[in-house]
């Protein structure tokens, strides 16, 4: 039963996981069914040529010449059968394994944020990379030979039942004992591909993490040390897959002879009822003849079969992606936002698995088109609660509004329309300067794109490279500087036009000299907008309309940049010690009564 579960979940995952069909899949598994069904032509023709030849001639009223011809004939319309049914399945099987993968990255792009920051480097990347592969090549591979796989000793078996039931038994009876042999070999190297997968991951995060980590290799002289994880992660790989490989060998091994011997079984005992006179010469001959086509494609599907031990695993992983539960998004806002500003009200988050909440019953107002601003020291809570207002996370407890209608209650298209995120690791993707560019706004003309990147302070250092805006940016922008970077998101986020502009440490990484173009890139930026902005450097945002200070996840102090410093708390102590140059106040906590 298990077995016949594995083969199920296999013909119905491609399906399921692209939720669509796909009218070639019916189409060459129908063809693969007919393929089956005329390969057995030529030994039906091979029968009456047996009866003419070593019976009475008169058996049939079709001369030898065109049995020969419809065996010519069956052969030629086989093979015309076999290519329709092998580009129809493995055109369906591509596109809809395609389309899987178009859901499954879409089903990421609505997971909660921190559940994807918590996987391992390249965990995601191998379950829509390596696994859906692995996954397309079998079910695509298995599907083209199970259809005539199954349906040709299907016709073939009971065409020599039909002959002599006797000697369509013998042939017969071996396939419990052997198919037993299979099942076993697939139970008992279950927890070895479990392994092998597994061990798969981890070469996945090796190399990931190789790749990533090799300017800080090469900074600190560690090759060796890295290159030896790497070995280790890929030298665990080849042993589990060595493992998973030959662990089967017995049991296989024992299923090939169980086959084998069936059809040694029946050449004995219609050999015996030859002699005997039980059959005559032309059954005999037929049944010795004709069940190689019949052992045959059972010997290779059930090889085939123990594929599915891949499957099995990689289509569980793969699921559990799926069933990964999104955050919740309405397919239309219940209301329009009356205004930009924001409330917080009573909010509390903690990450999956802390021992702690990270915000605690956190309570503010935003004004709109007025600048807030969110400090406090290392871990404090500041970015989250900005990713909590740009809803990447969804709040535990309490509730977020923008313009009095709560962000959940808004559609993502609308949120997203209305929200831009400016973040201190700037994302770009592959492709010209003008590409990411357009990341802001699809439709923006190339004068609006400069225009964005003049006001970003990012025109003159666009034009000064090789190709201008057509310049390719390098894989995650790795051809420009930090600074240069971040001016490409203000100008980004300045295409998009939204009413609220989320700045998360914007020039936190960045050297002074790029600091002052990226402020006035900011400056451009937040002009007539609901700003709120994390800050690292505090004479960034001494002109805030608002501060909220934030530590060990509440709201400590608010007001303005004069009024907290009268206050002498926390943020006068951060203040204090940026002015003498000492520690960053993101990387230092100090005491609040210091």
């Amino acid at each position: 039963m298990k077995l016949v579960r594995a083969v199920t979940s296999l013909f119905t995952l491609a399906t399921d996981l692209a939720q669509s069909r796909d009218p070639r899949l019916a189409r060459g598994i129908a063809y693969g069914g007919l393929e089956a069904i005329v390969g057995a032509v030529p030994y039906v023709c091979l029968y009456f040529i047996l009866l003419r030849v070593l019976g009475d001639g008169e058996s049939t009223g079709l001369s030898t010449g065109w049995l020969l011809a419809i065996m010519f004939g069956s052969l030629a319309l086989q093979i015309a059968l076999g290519i329709r049914a092998m580009v129809s399945i493995m055109t369906a099987s591509y596109a809809l394994f395609g389309a899987a993968r178009l859901r499954l990255a879409d089903h990421v792009r609505r997971l909660p944020l921190g559940w994807i920051r918590g996987q391992r480097s390249g965990a995601l990347t191998g379950v829509l990379t390596t696994e859906l592969d692995l996954l397309a090549e079998i079910w695509s591979h298995f599907i083209a030979f199970f259809s005539g796989g199954v349906a040709l000793p299907t016709v073939v078996g009971a065409f020599l039942l039909f002959v002599d039931w006797r000697l369509g038994l013998v042939m017969m009876a071996a396939l419990p004992l052997a198919f037993l042999f299979l099942h076993l070999s697939l139970r008992g190297i279950a927890a070895l591909t479990h392994g092998m997968l597994d061990a798969l991951a981890d070469a996945n995060h090796a190399v990931s993490e190789y790749v990533q980590g090799i300017a800080v290799l090469r900074t600190f002289g560690r090759f060796g040390e890295g290159l030896s994880r790497f070995a280790s992660a890929m030298e665990a790989l080849r042993k589990s897959a060595l493992r998973a490989e030959v662990a089967p060998a017995p049991l296989l091994g024992a299923f090939g002879f169980t086959v084998e011997a069936g059809f040694s079984v029946l050449v004995f005992t219609g050999a015996w009822m030859l002699m005997h006179g039980s059959i005559d010469a032309t059954t005999f001959l037929l049944f010795v003849v004709v069940s190689v086509k019949f052992y045959g494609p059972l010997y290779d599907m059930g090889v085939s079969i123990l594929l599915l031990r891949f499957a099995k695993q990689a289509l569980q992983r793969t699921q559990a992606l799926s069933e990964q539960a999104p955050m919740p998004e309405r397919a239309c806002s219940l209301h329009d936002p009356t205004s930009a500003a924001i409330e917080l009200e009573d909010v509390t988050f903690g990450y999956d698995g802390a021992p702690a909440p990270t915000l605690h019953n956190v309570s503010a107002s935003i004004p709109q088109h007025a600048m807030t601003a969110i400090v406090g020291p290392s871990g404090a809570g500041k970015s989250t609660l900005l990713h909590l207002i740009g809803r990447l996370w969804d709040v535990d407890e309490g509730r977020i509004t923008l313009g009095s209608v709560d962000l959940r209650d808004l559609s993502g298209p609308d949120l997203n329309q209305r929200v831009a995120m400016v973040f201190q690791d700037v994302v770009l993707f592959s492709g010209s300067v003008r590409d990411n560019l357009r990341m802001g706004r699809a439709d923006a003309s190339d004068d609006e794109i400069e225009a964005a990147a003049r006001a970003a302070c990012a025109h003159e250092f666009i034009m000064a490279l090789p190709q201008g805006y057509d310049t390719p940016v390098g894989d995650a922008g790795s051809r420009l500087s930090g600074g240069e970077r971040q001016r490409l998101s203000i100008a980004r986020a300045l295409l998009k036009d939204a009413d609220v502009i989320l700045l998360d440490e914007a020039t936190a990484s960045v050297d002074p000299s790029a600091e002052a173009e990226i402020q006035r890139a900011i400056d451009a930026l937040v002009r007539g907008k609901t700003v709120i902005v994390v800050a690292h450097r505090l004479r960034t945002i001494a002109r805030a309309t608002q501060i909220l200070v934030l530590d060990e996840g509440r709201i400590c102090e608010s007001g303005t940049h004069a009024s907290l410093l009268a206050q002498q708390g926390l943020y006068a102590n951060l203040w204090r010690r940026q002015l003498t140059s000492g520690p960053s106040p993101t990387t230092a906590k100090p005491s609040r009564h210091a």
